[in-house]
């Protein structure tokens, strides 16, 4: 019903609305009966006409009074259970008028807590549909029976979103049984993991053992709940699904997006009860947890990882290096050639949790060994969960390099000249004609333990260094050196890094001695100075990146590889 209405009827006789008359039944109601089984069932109904200490009736308010989200209000049950007997059942069983707690309005709709001495119960809030009389059934923990007292609190639209409602009665009914004879213990649980569309929810027991102190048989009851996106649990029927009361959960039952408890109650053979147990599953379709649907989630299996970014997208980047820094020497730039791309995995908040390097190297045309290593700025050494290299289908692990501070590096290939070798016609790879070897694939995968918030740019740093001299590091222009690299070269020859300036690893007219080219790159043939291949790379430079930066893509052929 929508508020304006509401408002009138409150403003109105509650006489004025079309209630039932079980609206107006006789004062707090107690009733013991023997079921002849050697039970007993006593029973307590309290409503407007109850009276102190069961109820007190608020000015304006209260049972049998439309009240809203600031008419909360409370009544206390009492029982007495003999010395000595076990409790086989105890409910709460609450009668309401237009609650309006329909799936379909979602996490607008109406919020009615009960709570029963400060503890929220099962389901949690009534339920119930517009304009209609409900009934809402709430498991009772035992604990709360053990003073005798039971105190219900009613907060009423705890969201504020203008709802209201009325209750006809509350109603406690134990049932318990006169018997030397202990309860069983409370089960202990596990669930199935299976999110998917064809997944059952499964719910074992798996404790304790024994389930009963005096060796009874147990048998266990299933109460399952469901969230189809109101924002809380209601029984399963009370959405349209079966009453399902086995441990297992018909994949038809579940849609995706929705959430998923049971309650799980063991019952010993002379029907004495536990503590009631349970168990939630993750968001139906989700199948990790990790709160992104499987049909939006890159690894639906795995926690850690939601999403998947390849840079490039498709295809491969380049990298070329010239070793003779900090001279210029023959700046053919294939002293070492690498294509390249990596991929990065994140987390559903976006975090980094693990970090992939593809890699192809094409060509050596250096007469020195070399080895190649990457720095990933942000990662101490500390952060590496795993971390592995795959070069020409051989797996190792790889320790990173210690003496490093706010950086993770680790060498990829130790030497450059085993992994590209000379041959019979040529002591290079593939920088001559006629030299058509296939590229040897390589690659590094890295699991972070933890996370880390993003790839800062040039956080990826991937260099070169003489197998040898550690600390003689050859990077990209403006990316810097690492912890080990012997910073008093620069300056010295053809280099012309100010460091206090972050200008790294260029000659005074700013070429560069390792390039990262956006493309699948034909490098100069040996001893081809890198401004005859490729005649644009000069005005490039020149204009500091401005003009031809497409200049990769317009080579002389005739002095390229392939």
């Amino acid at each position: 019903m929508d508020n304006m209405k509401k408002s009138l009827l409150v403003a109105g006789s509650i006489a004025a609305c079309s209630l039932s008359n079980q609206v107006f039944a006789a004062a707090s109601e107690n009733q013991t009966v023997d079921n002849g089984d050697g039970s007993t069932t006593m029973t307590q109904k309290i409503n407007a006409a109850s009276t102190s200490p069961h109820y007190v009736a608020p000015s304006g308010y209260g049972f049998s009074i439309y009240s809203d989200k600031n008419e909360d209000y409370s009544w206390q049950h009492d029982i007495s259970i003999p010395s000595g007997a076990q409790v086989t059942s105890a409910t709460l069983t609450i009668y309401a008028y237009d609650v309006d707690s329909e799936a379909r309005h979602g996490e607008n709709g109406e919020y009615d807590s009960v709570t029963v001495d400060g503890t929220m119960l099962n389901p949690g809030f009534l339920q119930g549909r517009n304009n209609r009389w409900s009934t809402t059934v709430f498991d009772l923990p035992l604990a709360s029976l053990d003073d005798g007292l039971i105190n219900v609190d009613l907060d009423i639209d705890v969201n504020g979103d203008g709802w209201l409602t009325t209750l006809d009665y509350s109603l406690l009914t134990v049932t318990y049984t006169e018997i030397e004879n202990d309860p069983p213990f409370t089960p202990t649980l596990s669930r199935s993991s299976g999110l998917g569309d064809n997944d059952p929810l499964v719910v074992s027991v798996t404790g304790p053992s024994p389930a009963d102190p005096d060796g009874d048989s147990v048998t266990y009851t299933y109460r399952w709940f469901v969230d189809v996106g109101q924002g809380f649990y209601v029984d399963d029927e009370f959405v349209g699904k079966n009453d399902n009361n086995s441990a297992t959960l018909p994949a038809n039952q579940t849609e995706n997006g929705e959430l998923w408890k049971v309650q799980v109650t063991a019952v010993d053979s002379n029907g004495l009860i536990s503590n009631f147990a349970e168990i939630s599953w993750p968001e139906i379709g989700d199948s990790d947890g990790d709160g992104v649907a499987d049909a939006n989630d890159y690894a639906p299996n795995d926690p850690n990882i939601a999403f998947y970014s390849r840079t490039p997208t498709t295809g491969w980047h380049t990298l070329a290096y010239e070793d003779l820094w900090p001279y210029e020497g023959d700046y053919d730039l294939n002293d070492f050639v690498t294509r390249y791309a990596y991929g990065v995995y994140t987390n559903a908040s976006n975090e980094i949790t693990r970090f992939d390097y593809y890699g192809q190297a094409v060509a050596r045309g250096a007469a020195d060994n070399n080895s190649f290593a990457i720095s990933l700025a942000g990662l101490e050494a500390s952060d590496v969960g795993t971390l592995t290299r795959t070069i020409d289908g051989v797996t190792t692990t790889v320790t990173p390099e210690a003496g490093h501070s706010g950086e993770m590096v680790f060498v990829l290939i130790d030497s450059v000249s085993d992994l590209l070798p000379a041959s019979g016609s040529s002591n290079y790879y593939n920088t001559e004609a006629g030299d058509n070897r296939s590229a040897v694939d390589y690659s590094a995968s890295l699991v972070i333990d933890g996370s880390m918030s993003s790839l800062a740019p040039k956080a990826f740093n991937p260099f070169i260094f003489k197998v040898g001299s550690r600390n003689k590091e050859i990077h990209l222009m403006n990316y810097p050196n690492t912890d080990l690299a012997n910073t008093n070269i620069f300056g010295v020859g053809d280099d012309d890094s100010i460091v206090e300036n972050n200008e790294f690893y260029q000659t005074q007219a700013g070429l560069p001695w390792a390039l990262d080219i956006p493309a699948n790159w034909a490098h100069p043939y040996e001893k081809t100075d890198t401004s005859q291949a490729y005649p644009r790379i000069t005005p490039w430079v020149e204009s500091n990146g401005v003009a031809h930066t497409d200049w990769y893509s317009n080579p002389n052929s005739s002095k390229t590889w392939k």
